[in-house]
């Protein structure tokens, strides 16, 4: 029997009403690890399809992968597309909540593994795969855990150590990605399409940036050579909330719903959002050679992404607005000295 309940419009990520202004929702959201992928100018946290709860996650582990349901599970902090729940100490499910994150788990599950020998830093590759079935109908991962704190939640001068397994990490994930590699609407394109975004954004902040500076970055990284290479892997979501620091290291990277064949500049804009300034010159060094052009795409992305961190964080998240914040600071003061 179909037992996952789809949710009304009217209903938030953990399944409360719109009008249950202190229920779990209100406390999730707090914590949330997960950047929105705001490709429109409206900055809102997206409502849950489906209700996911702990007696489900146990079916469907008890029901396809039995040898691992002799663990406790316990729901973890939400993400933009996935509900996210431990399994004893060393495990993680995460099963969409939301039909559009399906796709991104389906490449998750069909490239992690192939990219992950070659990376420094743990990813969250899938060593189980979960069936779509009459108790959920999408497609569920099993990952390691990969223990620590996501960066949004550490005291930011922890992030200047960061910088160089940073560098290190996106020049080995950069590679030729195959032609058959995941493309992404938002991601795999030039920063020229998303100038209607950008300038609406630009309005809505307001005086509370450089407007006049921020706009001058824009206009350089639109006239810079395009990257004209094979396209390579990246990321395509590198937020300090997407990087997992333990003991006052760089241990981990999540979250590779966006990953994708692309410009490596759009992952380079991730050292803006997440480094302190002093510490930009270590993560561009550690990377390797960089030419110009790809400087001033990678400051245009970072402007680009820092004004959906700065509004995300007037409206659903207010601990993303200092991301916003630092990335347009960074790309601002390295703009006047280099």
């Amino acid at each position: 029997m179909t037992v996952f309940v789809k949710l009304r419009g009217d209903r938030r990520a953990d399944g409360s009403s719109s009008n249950d202004r202190y229920s779990h929702e209100s406390i999730l959201a707090s914590e949330l690890v997960r950047v929105l992928v705001l490709e429109s100018s409206s900055v809102r946290w997206p409502s849950a399809e489906i209700e996911v709860s702990a007696d489900l996650v146990e079916q469907l582990v008890q029901s396809q992968h039995p040898d691992l349901i002799n663990a406790g599970i316990r729901e973890m902090t939400p993400g933009f597309d996935n509900t996210i729940w431990r399994l004893g100490d060393n495990l993680v499910v995460r099963l969409p909540r939301r039909q559009v994150a399906v796709a991104l788990m389906r490449n998750e599950q069909r490239w992690l593994p192939e990219l992950a020998h070659r990376l420094p830093l743990a990813i969250p590759t899938p060593i189980r795969v979960g069936r779509p079935s009459e108790l959920f109908p999408w497609p569920w991962t099993i990952a390691q855990w990969i223990e620590g704190s996501p960066g949004n939640r550490v005291d930011p001068t922890v992030l200047a150590g960061a910088a160089i397994p940073l560098g290190t990490f996106f020049r080995a994930l950069h590679r030729d990605a195959p032609v058959d590699a995941p493309t992404n609407e938002f991601r795999s394109v030039p920063l020229r399409s998303h100038e209607s975004n950008f300038h609406g954004r630009l309005d809505e902040v307001g005086p509370a940036i450089d407007r006049d500076g921020v706009a001058r970055i824009w206009e350089v990284s639109l006239s810079a050579a395009p990257w004209i290479g094979a396209s390579q892997w990246i990321h395509g979501d590198p937020h300090p909330a997407n990087l997992i620091i333990r003991d006052d290291a760089l241990v981990g990277v999540i979250d590779f719903g966006d990953l994708c064949a692309g410009d490596p500049a759009t992952d380079l804009a991730g050292g803006f959002l997440a480094l302190p300034l002093a510490s930009i010159d270590d993560f561009l060094c550690s990377y390797g050679r960089i030419d110009e052009a790809t400087i001033q795409r990678t400051l245009g992305w970072a402007v680009h992404f820092g004004l959906m961190f700065v509004l995300l964080g007037e409206s659903d998240e207010p601990s993303y607005g200092p991301i916003g914040h630092r990335g347009i600071a960074n790309a601002l003061a390295f703009a006047r000295t280099n």
